[in-house]
Formats: C-alpha cells, sequence, structure tokens
C-alpha cells in the first residue's frame, strides 16, 4: 500500500476551466481548492483533472528560484549592488563573478527542489491516474501532459546539475541512487518520444498553456542540440527532424510580425500569440502571481510613470556589452529603457543617489562601474515584458513565455550550419532577423548565430545554455565576470542534497 504526503492543490481559476484550459487567469469567482489528504482525493473528474493542474502551476515557481538563478550567471543581466541594496550576502556578486558554492546563493538549492516538486507531482498524478475509478474523456492525453512536465523538469536538472537521481511513479521509497548525465538525457527522450503520439495538436485557448505535440518537439530539439554537453554525442540532425515537425505542423506556427507583442500584459488573451508563443506558463496577478520583472529592473522613482502603488526594487540591468550588440535600428531594441527617463508631463525624473547621496536626473547609462558599488542609474533596464500600468500589485499578468517559433528557427539554422549547411541556415537567420527590421546577414557564422541568439531570445532563460553549448559560458570573460573555471559549466550539488541523501556525490570542482 502507498502511503503520500498531503497533496497541495493550488488550482487557480483557469485550470478548472472547459477543457482543462490552463490560459491566463480571469475568472475571480472560480473554486480554488486549497489541501486535501491522497486518499480522499480525487473524488470527482474535476478534482482529478485539478491535481494535473496543480503540477502545471508549480511551474510558476521556474521564474522564481530557476530563471533568477541562470540569468544573472551570463552577460545579459546583472544584478549590481547599490548601497545597501540588492547585496543579500553578496549572494547577486558571486553569480556574476562565477564564484558560487554549494550553500550560496540560495538558488543552488531553490531551483533543485522547484525541479523534483514538480516531479513528485507529477508522479502522484500519473499514481491518481492509473488508480482512480473515476474515468474521464482524454485520461491518456492528461498521462501524456504530465508525462511531459516531469520531462520539462528534468531537462534542466540535467542543464544544470548533470548527474541526477532519476525518480518516477515506481522508485521504491527511500534514498533513490544518482543516474548518469548520460542516462537522465535518455530517460528524457523516452518520456518525450513516447507521450508524442498521444499529445494534442493545436494551439487553441483550450490548449493554451499545456504540452501539445509542438511543444514536446521542442524541447525534444532542445534536447538534442546540446546533446554533445549532455552527452558528447552531437545530433544535430535529430534537432532538424524535430524542428521540422514543428515548422511542418497543420497547426501553422510562424512569427509574429509584432516582436514585443509576444511578451504584452495579455499575452495569454490574445489568438495573435499563439502563432509564435508555442508553450508559455500562464501567471495572474491576483490568482497565480510571480510574474514580476518590472519589480527588479525599473527605478524606484518609476513607480509613479507607470501607476504603480509601490516603488520597483532598481535591481535587474544588463551590461554595455550586452546592450551594444543590437544596432540602433534593431526593433528588439525598443525592449531596453537607457536614457533620460522621464514623468508623466515630459521632465526628467530625479531622485536622490542612496550611494553617494547627491541629488541626479535619471538617466541610465549603458556602464555600470562597479558590481560592488554601482550608482542607482547605472545599466540598462529591460522592459520586454511590458508594465502593466496601473496595477496595485507587484505582480503582473504577463505569461511568461518558455518556446517561440523564433527559436524553432534558430535551432534549425544552427544544426544546418553545423552540418555545413550555411546557405540554408542563412535563410532561416534572416527570417528572424526580417521580423526585427534588420538588414539581412549576407554570411551566417557560428558567432554570428549566438549574436543572434542573444538579442532573440534576451531574459528568456536560454543564455546560459547558449554560451555552454558554444563554448564560451567558462572560457569567455565579460565585466565582473574573469574566472574561467571549466567544471562551472555545471551547478553544484546543493549541500542540503548531499546531506539528506548519502547516494548523491558532487560534481567535481566543488
Amino acid at each position: 500500500m502507498r502511503t503520500y504526503k498531503r497533496l497541495q492543490v493550488v488550482a487557480v481559476a483557469s485550470v478548472l476551466a472547459a477543457g482543462f484550459g490552463i490560459q491566463a487567469c480571469t475568472d475571480l469567482d472560480s473554486e480554488i481548492f486549497d489541501q486535501a489528504e491522497a486518499s480522499q482525493f480525487p473524488r470527482t473528474e474535476a478534482e482529478l483533472r485539478s491535481t494535473v493542474g496543480a503540477t502545471y502551476a508549480e511551474l510558476r515557481g521556474f521564474l522564481d528560484p530557476v530563471l533568477l538563478f541562470l540569468e544573472p550567471t551570463t552577460d545579459e543581466l546583472v544584478v549590481p549592488t547599490r548601497g545597501p541594496n540588492w547585496y543579500d550576502n553578496a549572494a547577486w556578486q558571486q553569480l556574476a563573478k562565477h564564484e558560487w558554492t554549494s550553500v550560496s546563493p540560495g538558488q543552488i538549492n531553490g531551483a533543485w527542489e522547484w525541479a523534483y516538486r514538480v516531479i513528485a507531482n507529477a508522479n502522484l498524478n500519473l499514481i491518481t491516474l492509473s488508480t482512480s475509478d473515476l474515468q474521464i474523456e482524454g485520461e491518456d492525453v492528461l498521462v501524456a501532459e504530465v508525462r511531459m512536465l516531469r520531462a520539462y523538469a528534468y531537462f534542466w536538472l540535467l542543464d544544470m546539475y548533470g548527474n541526477v537521481p532519476i525518480i518516477t511513479e515506481e522508485t521504491p521509497p527511500g534514498n533513490p541512487p544518482q543516474n548518469s548525465r548520460a542516462e537522465v538525457f535518455a530517460f528524457i527522450e523516452k518520456e518525450i518520444q513516447e507521450a508524442l503520439p498521444t499529445l494534442e495538436e493545436g494551439n487553441s485557448l483550450e490548449l493554451y498553456g499545456r504540452f501539445t505535440k509542438a511543444a514536446a518537439y521542442t524541447l525534444l530539439a532542445k534536447l538534442y542540440l546540446n546533446a554533445e554537453v549532455y552527452t558528447g554525442t552531437p545530433r544535430w540532425q535529430d534537432v532538424i527532424t524535430a524542428t521540422d515537425a514543428v515548422i511542418n505542423s497543420p497547426v501553422g506556427y510562424g512569427l509574429n510580425p509584432n516582436f514585443l507583442a509576444n511578451f504584452k500584459v495579455n499575452n495569454g488573451n490574445d489568438p495573435a500569440t499563439y502563432v509564435e508563443n508555442i508553450f508559455t506558463i500562464p501567471y495572474d496577478r491576483i490568482l497565480a502571481g510571480g510574474m514580476n520583472w518590472q519589480m527588479r529592473t525599473l527605478h524606484y522613482a518609476q513607480g509613479a510613470v507607470y501607476g504603480l502603488n509601490t516603488n520597483p526594487w532598481n535591481g535587474f540591468a544588463t551590461r554595455a556589452e550586452f546592450y551594444n550588440l543590437f544596432s540602433d535600428n534593431d526593433e528588439r531594441k525598443a525592449m531596453w529603457l537607457v536614457g533620460p527617463q522621464r514623468d508623466n508631463t515630459g521632465n526628467i525624473i530625479t531622485f536622490t543617489d542612496v550611494v553617494d547621496n547627491r541629488n541626479k536626473e535619471l538617466v541610465f547609462t549603458p556602464e555600470i562601474t562597479s558590481l560592488e558599488r554601482a550608482f542607482e542609474n547605472e545599466g540598462v533596464r529591460s522592459v520586454k515584458y511590458e508594465v502593466q500600468s496601473n496595477n496595485s500589485r507587484t505582480d503582473q499578468d504577463n505569461d511568461f513565455v518558455v518556446f517561440r517559433y523564433a527559436d524553432v528557427l534558430l535551432m534549425k539554422a544552427e544544426a544546418l550550419l553545423r552540418l555545413g549547411n550555411a546557405g540554408a541556415a542563412l535563410e532561416l537567420v534572416n527570417q528572424v532577423r526580417e521580423r526585427a527590421d534588420v538588414a539581412p546577414l549576407g554570411s551566417i557564422t557560428l558567432d554570428e548565430l549566438l549574436n543572434e541568439r542573444g538579442r532573440e531570445f534576451a531574459w528568456e532563460g536560454w543564455r546560459r545554455n547558449d554560451l555552454i553549448r558554444f563554448g564560451r559560458y567558462t572560457q569567455d570573460t565579460w565585466q565582473f565576470k574573469t574566472n574561467t573555471e571549466p567544471f562551472r559549466a555545471l551547478f553544484p550539488i546543493p549541500a542540503q542534497q548531499l546531506a539528506n541523501n548519502p547516494n548523491l556525490t558532487q560534481n567535481p570542482g566543488y
């Protein structure tokens, strides 16, 4: 007889929508389940579906801590200390300098626990679906989606930590053994391939935020794209096969003519974004919080400009060298705030800097003079995710975009280029550049392709993954980062997990 810990079900409004839609939440009157004993749950089809919805809801934890762990270790996002603010026991400085340990910063353990929380929920879902006496339509689809949720969590464990335990619904109690990176890769590949035939195909409101065939093929392409890093064996032709399955899908995915519309406040309620946004994590400022990029990047004094009831936190920025990858006519450059920042009357905002206690005009500069003592106005800020005006909360309604069609095109381009077909790769890269209204390239190299990926996917969570694959993450230096220790291509197994499970072995170098 199996026994389970209490099953927490945070079923936001959209989870229980007709057809199990996971679209952005708007129905404030929808029922929300809190907690239920596993032995008493589920009693109805709606409750059975909500168990799967709760696992989807766990994906919201990807933004914090996982994304806030990945991005600050790259050249595209930095969190300088500004006076007493954003020091946090030097956590952000450690990430920027590539000096983290198995204990600090806290995201080391937080990202691990997020992934295994998704996996634990998915495993419980699979047990519940297989043992429940309830007969529901499309149960096989739910099973396939749950397996994809588990595969997604394992993808990030594979990417961040390498050798990790594979825990399924069949794993016996106790401390699980540690699997090799190659074994985890094979497990993810098998899960995706076996789930694919059963997944739904489409980009309708009903399927929004759920794993569809296109989302599964895109995750599979990501897996193959990094196969040489993960296993030592490249799989470039398999990347092409997986991306072609999306490109040739009868759904008709494509590039949204408006780049920034993919990230606007109500992107989950705009069918036009479904053409490009293949998989998203839905957020809702009231029912499904956590989307708060605007608070992390805007200056304290900019709250009034956007009608916010509280001041932003003035933290996240990008370095001048990354900002300078964008040409002036690149429409994607509109994602950045730089230069004089004005109030609602057109006057430049003024503030008193906490660093030197001087009155200044708020002019964002690309240059950041110090990681440990940056002035308040230093660093370019990101508004890629549209700021929600007149918002009384710190969270917003934008849904986080995980997979986009532009990434499918550039993944295929990279595979073609690495296989020697530069001409076909160039055509795909220029499709993405044309949408950004920049001139087509006459030729393509791996360095230029990496730069194009940087411009296209800034602050979307893929930069570390890309830099490692291109051999640039540990080898290169950039502002505030001179450490080139090769072992840092993997994060350490968190010290807390090593203490909990004696079967775990620390990654080399830590």
